[in-house]
């Protein structure tokens, strides 16, 4: 909804067969007669005229256009993790566990985000040698970390680094990957496993973005001041919150828009992200072996083979 209230005049045309106006007009003149009514938890007016809008329009179904809104009737992706390597400044004698494959002295740091790139997760610390998926097996392993669980039937998008889980959807393996790579080819997919993977990298790439945002605006992360360890990692945290805070009271802001502009599909619809609050140590263990089970991997693929096959259909539909 965002992307066609804020863009170009003719996306409201091309996905609800009528003006951005005469939309508005529509939803009041429903509202006027009660034909609409505001629900709690529910989706908002405006937007359940704009998904029965386009349904007709395109001849939808309901799988896709869940996709496309963000209010699926099963699962829902509420943000993305990635790993990202922060300037450090160790004890001279442990630089060697520090340095990444750039060969730079680093802090391996995890992150959440949500799709309005604000972070809704830090976790910091490790040496810039260690794996992304050491880092987020510590993280959600121990509930110290306070890695927040996505609400049931909730995930979070990753990259092939990260396993599949009940909470964590990665891309299909042995497919082009990076949306990037469609882009600069001028090309189209050429099957199912390349939409799926298309449109995952379109929507992960929301955290990628996030991270160049933290570091354009916040130099301090390329170049660590020489504090001792603990307090590199709250400056990190910091600047996290500080990056939030600008999100969240000025979304005009230069540099979200000008990384945004150059790197994000803006054609994927946004999602909330709902995350429910660190659980107990018990609970979070029990949570993680469930979670991370071999049925649990194995019913998030039979669902991303599911979605694929249903993103596929719906594309040779619309586009032949």
């Amino acid at each position: 909804m965002d992307e066609v209230r804020d863009g170009n005049p003719t996306n409201c045309h091309d996905m609800f067969r009528m003006t951005l106006d005469l939309f508005y007009h529509l939803v009041d003149e429903l509202k006027q007669h009660g034909y609409l009514k505001k629900r709690k938890g529910r989706v908002d007016v405006q937007e359940a005229v704009a998904i029965f809008l386009y349904i007709v329009g395109h001849n939808t179904r309901m799988r896709p256009v869940g996709d496309r809104f963000q209010h699926s009737t099963e699962t829902r992706s509420i943000g993305a993790i990635d790993g990202t390597h922060i300037s450090a400044r160790p004890p001279s004698d442990q630089t060697q566990p520090h340095r990444s494959r750039k060969s730079l002295i680093t802090t391996n740091v995890m992150c959440a985000c949500d799709h309005d790139m604000k972070f809704t997760y830090v976790h910091s610390g490790w040496e810039g040698s260690v794996h992304d998926s050491k880092v987020f097996e510590e993280a959600i392993k121990d509930s110290k970390h306070g890695f927040p669980w996505p609400p049931r039937g909730s995930y979070y998008l990753v990259d092939l680094g990260y396993p599949i889980g009940a909470s964590f959807l990665p891309p299909r393996k042995s497919t082009r990957y990076h949306a990037q790579e469609f882009r600069r080819s001028n090309r189209q997919p050429a099957s199912g496993k390349e939409l799926f993977n298309y449109r995952h990298s379109s929507l992960h790439m929301v955290i990628e973005t996030s991270f160049r945002v933290l570091k354009a605006r916040f130099p301090i992360l390329s170049c660590m001041a020489n504090y001792k360890e603990s307090r590199q990692r709250l400056v990190v945290s910091a600047c996290c919150a500080l990056h939030n805070f600008i999100c969240i009271n000025n979304r005009r802001d230069e540099m979200f828009n000008s990384w945004e502009n150059l790197d994000v599909n803006r054609d994927d619809v946004q999602a909330r992200n709902n995350g429910n609050s660190p659980e107990s140590s018990a609970s979070a263990e029990r949570r993680h072996v469930r979670e991370m089970s071999d049925a649990a991997k194995r019913a998030m693929g039979e669902f991303r083979d599911d979605v694929t096959a249903h993103m596929w259909e719906e594309y040779a539909r619309q586009w032949g």
